[in-house]
Formats: structure tokens, C-alpha cells, sequence
């Protein structure tokens, strides 16, 4: 039921008192943030004069570092619950990873630039949503935490928030117009902002406290001025809010209050949640605006710039250091500064001096002592506190094969801290993919799976999904260094198999793991395991093509290269994929049929070459597998899954 009037002026009161709550407790979090950035872009602050204030990039260092530890993509695993519904996960696995790492939608990016977020600011914030118009696709975006707004209270689990909100979202006056035409904004409302708004090019990407520019300013950027659009543009915000203990969805104006858009959120996003998923480096569940990384090493970072500096300067001290002179021998002082092949005039037989050297005095700096052991020390205690070690780095000289799997699990220990609240995340953010492709995925989409007898091609449908999947999160370098240590464990398990033991352990199973271990793809391990027949993918692709022209109503060539495997994956398609359409059963079971002499004569012949191969001469027994009457043909029932001989 649409909110009346009033309700819609008391909630354009709540969201504006939200984002301002929101805003001012950032504020304080922000000065830190500050720090942040102007340690990672090395912009200095001025200094006395003739005072060296060099930028030391001990955490730009830190931060790349610790993201070259964390930048392998997570890879979510959608599991059934359901016995039934195990073939659908595989599709709807395959799916997401093809989805994922498309050209124009590359997650893996998505989440390095999240995690940069992380390292920096201590908090990864991203959005999801799908869309079926015009066509299913799925969105994956990284919220800037200057345009994020948290409840104060909400605490560390951002589900649990009464509201978020996200700012600086533009709609130029084209969409504005065509969304109140399609019914998506409220047309009243739409005309009201652009009349109430000047029309302006500039783009003010920042909210009311300027708290982007600082982070523009360390680059010595600015971030308005030189903002063009080339079009008119209006600022919005977008925002959850919960309202007469409902879950709403809003796209209002700060400025006028007006609200474009404002619906139950359920009827947005059917699965109620927030479409906002984030996670924290230290997590503070009573804190949403938890530390980040970088606090803990900026004060390390300030010592060593400080003592750096203090070298150089007192290294400048000793090389250009102050004298005294005697005014009665040098009656020109400015000759003692130093030039090539320069001359001094000096006044003789002064009843004071003697020498000339007694006539001048340097004063001398004292060398600095211990300056390189204590930036060493502090650099050693930054990486035993942080995990940011030499080993990390790529610099160890540990070159035992023990102490390097030592070391790999401290890591991953290490950086398993981060990766608890990394993969809480990923699963809602792959909850939130399960109900995209439940609510807009409209058509069926073909994919690829790895089936019992390898690669099979099948298709996703909507029907199929249950949103409420179990989801795990596997990948990610804290993940692989805990792999490459059970798997270490594994590979010496598996060697130290007694004979007796090796007696009841299933052969198959055991090469299976030795497959793994070498990181064979898993469709590759069952093709080496699928001794019935001697199928390969350019084969299987042109029994692809075969039936695609067939559903297109040609009638392909003859395959003189057919096989078993050939035939087979004709008649599961037949099977599997023709309900209702007896006249496309019948044609591709048909095209099978007509390769059962081609398919025999290759038989016999690959048989002959194996028998010719080891020796065998006619008469002798064959290792040619004995034929059988054929079973298969256009009669054969489709609820039978055929199997065909020759």
C-alpha cells in the first residue's frame, strides 16, 4: 500500500535526520583516515626551513604488501540442501564463475579495489543487485566509504543496522524524466526537483563536510573544479531505512527533502535484505567504524620518517656546517663561502692571529649513532605485529623446506583473522546473488558443467533455484598457504602408506589424490578415469554442433570420426531435453542411428592398431571388447537412459 502524504513528509524528516546522525558520527573516524591517506600518497607537511621533510613510503610499502597477500578472488560454492538439488548447484555454479570474470563485470578487480578500501580505512563496502531488463545481469559495485552512512548504533553486522544509506548517486534529467515515465519515479515529485533545482555541469562529488578533498589534495588534485559533467545532473542519495517497523527503499534529495522513489524494500529485493554487504579488518561488533590496518602502523611509520630525516639533516649540518671568523684577517666574509678556484683576501700581520686557520672556526655536528639499527628494530617489530614480515615480502632466506611450511601457516593464521569477516561477506553477498538469479534470471542460460563424464553442457533455469542454498567461501592467499600446508601433510600421509594399508584403500581414490595434489583440473581427472569410451572436446563439440543443427532443422553430415561417446552425448541431449517435442526426439535419436556402422569400424579398427601394438596376430585373443546386440533406435523410450552398443 502506497504511504500517504503525511507518512511520506515524516519519512523524508527521518532519512534527512539519518543521514545527518550518520554523517557526524564519521566525522571523528575520518581524522584518522586523513593520517591514512596522507601517509599512503606521501604527501608532507611543511616543515621549518632548511629542515628535510623527505616522505619515507613505509605504508604505501605496508598496504601493497599486505594486498599482495590478499588479492586472490574468493570463490563462492553454492551447495544443495536437498539431494535433488545437486546437478542445479553445479549449473548455477558454473554460471557465476563465467558471470564473475566476464569482461565487462570482472569481480576479482572488484574485490581488489574493496580490500584496498579495507586496508586503508578498515572497512569494504560493495553493493549487489540484478536486473532483467532488457536482459538478466548482475551488478557487483565498491561503495566509497566517504559515501557510506551507518546507523550509530547498528554496531559491527551491518544487516543488523536500522539504516544505511549511500551518497552521491546521479541522475541526469533524461533519466529522471524517462523513470517517471516508466512509472519508476513518482512523476509529481521529479518535476518538482528539476523545477526546484538549478541546472548545473559541475559535479559535486562530496558531501556537506568536503571529506573527499583531503584525500584529492594528496594528490594535488582537485576534485570540483575541474568536476565537467557536459550535462545537467541531480544529486540523490540512496537509502534503507526501517519506517512503522518496515524495511524501506528511498532515493531522495538532501537539499529539498523530496523523495523520487520509496517502496517496501521486499518489493525491491524479494529477500529483504540490505542490498549494501560489508566487513571490517578488525571487527568491533559494538563499532561499525572499526580500525583499520594502517592505524597500527602509522606511529611506526612517523619514527622512522622522523629519524630519517634527522639523519639528513644532521648529515647536512656536517657537510654545510656554521664557522666563526676573525673580522680583522677576513674583511669580507661573503669570499669564504665556497666556488671554483676561488681566491680570499685576508688582511697579514694581525697581532692576534698567527695562522689562518686560526682565524676561522668550524663548528662540528657529531655523527648520528644507531639511527640505521633502530629503524631496522622497528621495521622487525612492524612485521612481527602486523604479518607484513620478510617472508610475506618475498625476502626470506629461510630455505628449508620445513621452516617455509612453518612459516606459511603462521601466515595464514595471520591473515585468517581478516579472511572470518572477508568470508561472513562473500556469503551474503552470494545470498544476494541467488535471489538476483531467482527474481530476474527469465530465460534459461546455457553453461558448461563438469559432469560424470566430464565436460557436459546443460542449462541454467530460474525454477530451479533455491536461494536458500548453503554457500561456502573457499580461495584467497590465506586460504592457499593453509591449502599448501595440508597438502603438504597429505602428500607425506599418502607416502608413508604401509603395504598393508595400501591393500584397502581404493586405487582409484588414491591416484585421485596424487591428481589433486599436482592441481589437475577435476574435469581433466575424470576424463583419465573414463575408460568406456575415448571421447575428446573437439568431438564433443562437433556433436554439440550436430545438434544444433538438427534443433534448427537442418540435417547434419555423417560423422566418419563418430565414437560411442559421440552417440552418447546425441541421445542424453534426446533425453534429457526434448519433453513434449516427439519430432526432435525422433530426429536426433535418428542422426544417432545412422552411426552405428561407423562407429563399429572405428571400434574394430582401434582395436586392431591396440592388438597390433602389443603384439598380437590374427587368431590370437583380441583386446577388442565383444560386441552386443544393438539396443538403441528411434523406438526406445525416453525415460530410459541408453547406453549404445555396437
Amino acid at each position: 500500500m502506497p504511504l500517504s502524504q503525511t507518512d511520506k513528509d515524516k519519512l523524508s524528516k527521518q532519512l534527512r535526520a539519518e543521514y545527518q546522525a550518520g554523517l557526524d558520527f564519521r566525522m571523528q573516524r575520518e581524522k584518522a583516515w586523513k593520517l591514512a591517506e596522507d601517509q599512503y600518497f606521501n604527501r608532507s607537511q611543511k616543515t621549518l626551513k632548511a629542515r628535510y621533510n623527505v616522505p619515507v613510503p613505509i605504508v604505501p610499502g605496508f598496504i601493497e604488501t599486505l594486498l599482495s597477500k590478499i588479492d586472490d578472488p574468493p570463490a563462492l560454492k553454492f551447495q544443495q540442501r536437498e539431494e535433488a538439488d545437486y546437478k542445479a548447484t553445479l549449473k548455477v555454479n558454473a554460471f557465476y564463475q563465467v558471470e564473475s570474470t566476464a569482461e565487462d563485470n570482472d569481480w576479482d578487480l572488484i574485490d581488489i579495489d574493496a580490500k584496498k578500501q579495507a586496508a586503508l580505512y578498515g572497512r569494504a563496502i560493495s553493493k549487489f543487485y540484478a536486473e532483467s531488463d532488457p536482459q538478466y545481469k548482475s551488478h557487483l559495485e565498491v561503495v566509497d566509504v566517504y559515501d557510506f552512512i551507518a546507523d550509530p548504533i547498528g554496531g559491527g553486522h551491518l544487516e543488523n543496522h536500522r539504516f544505511v544509506q549511500q551518497d552521491n548517486i546521479f541522475r541526469s534529467k533524461q533519466d529522471l524524466k524517462a523513470g517517471s515515465e516508466s512509472g519508476l519515479y513518482d512523476k509529481k515529485v521529479v518535476e518538482q526537483i528539476i523545477n526546484a533545482t538549478a541546472e548545473d555541469v559541475i559535479v559535486d562529488n562530496d558531501n556537506k563536510y568536503r571529506s573527499k578533498q583531503s584525500r584529492m589534495m594528496a594528490l594535488g588534485m582537485d576534485n570540483l573544479t575541474y568536476n565537467y559533467a557536459g550535462q545537467s545532473l541531480y544529486k540523490f542519495i540512496e537509502a534503507g531505512t526501517t519506517f512503522n517497523g518496515v524495511r524501506y527503499y528511498a532515493l531522495f534529495n538532501y537539499e529539498t527533502g523530496l523523495i523520487v522513489r520509496c517502496s517496501p524494500l521486499k518489493e525491491i529485493f524479494a529477500s529483504g535484505l540490505w542490498p549494501w554487504v560489508s566487513w571490517a579488518t578488525h571487527r568491533d561488533i559494538f563499532n561499525f567504524w572499526s580500525k583499520s590496518p594502517v592505524d597500527d602502523v602509522i606511529p611506526l611509520a612517523d619514527m622512522i620518517k622522523t629519524l630519517v630525516n634527522q639523519e639528513l639533516d644532521n648529515r647536512q649540518k656536517r657537510n654545510w656546517g656554521q664557522r666563526a671568523y676573525d673580522p680583522e684577517v677576513f674583511s669580507e666574509p661573503q669570499q669564504l663561502e665556497w666556488r671554483p678556484d676561488g681566491l680570499v683576501r685576508m688582511k697579514s700581520g694581525s697581532s692576534r692571529v698567527q695562522r689562518v686557520d686560526q682565524a676561522v672556526y668550524t663548528f662540528e655536528t657529531p655523527e648520528l649513532q644507531g639511527t640505521i639499527n633502530f629503524v631496522s628494530w622497528i621495521d622487525n617489530m612492524l612485521g612481527q605485529k602486523s604479518g607484513v614480515t620478510a617472508d610475506t615480502q618475498g625476502t626470506s632466506k629461510e630455505d628449508k623446506v620445513g621452516i617455509y611450511y612453518g612459516n606459511m601457516q603462521a601466515v595464514a593464521e595471520r591473515f585468517g583473522l581478516y579472511n572470518k569477516s572477508y568470508a561472513k561477506a562473500w556469503q551474503a553477498i552470494g545470498r544476494r546473488y541467488l535471489w538476483g538469479l531467482f527474481e530476474h534470471l527469465r530465460t534459461p542460460q546455457a553453461v558448461q558443467i563438469i559432469g560424470e563424464k566430464g565436460n557436459e553442457w546443460d542449462e541454467v533455469v530460474r525454477m530451479e533455484i533455491n536461494p536458500r542454498w548453503n554457500i561456502k567461501v573457499e580461495g584467497g592467499n590465506a586460504q592457499l598457504a593453509a591449502d599448501e600446508v595440508k597438502k603438504q601433510k597429505r602428500t607425506e600421509a599418502l607416502a608413508q602408506l604401509t603395504p598393508a594399508e595400501q591393500g584397502i584403500v581404493s586405487p582409484r581414490w588414491l591416484a585421485e589424490q596424487r591428481f589433486r595434489n599436482a592441481e589437475i583440473a577435476e574435469d581433466e581427472i575424470k576424463l583419465a578415469f573414463d575408460t568406456t569410451n575415448d571421447a575428446d572436446k573437439e568431438l564433443m563439440s562437433e556433436a554439440s554442433m550436430a545438434i544444433q543443427q538438427i534443433i534448427q532443422g537442418q540435417q547434419p553430415k555423417a560423422n566418419r570420426s563418430a565414437t560411442t561417446a559421440f552417440m552418447q552425448k546425441i541421445m542424453d541431449y534426446a533425453i534429457d531435453n526434448t519433453d513434449g517435442n516427439d519430432a526432435l526426439f525422433s530426429a536426433l535419436m535418428a542422426y544417432a542411428d545412422a552411426h552405428k556402422q561407423i562407429v563399429a569400424q572405428n571400434t574394430a579398427r582401434k582395436a586392431m592398431q591396440l592388438n597390433a601394438s602389443q603384439g598380437l596376430i590374427p587368431g590370437e585373443p583380441s583386446m577388442m571388447p565383444a560386441t552386443a546386440p544393438n539396443t538403441f533406435g528411434g523406438t526406445q523410450s525416453r525415460s530410459q537412459h541408453l547406453t549404445p552398443t555396437v
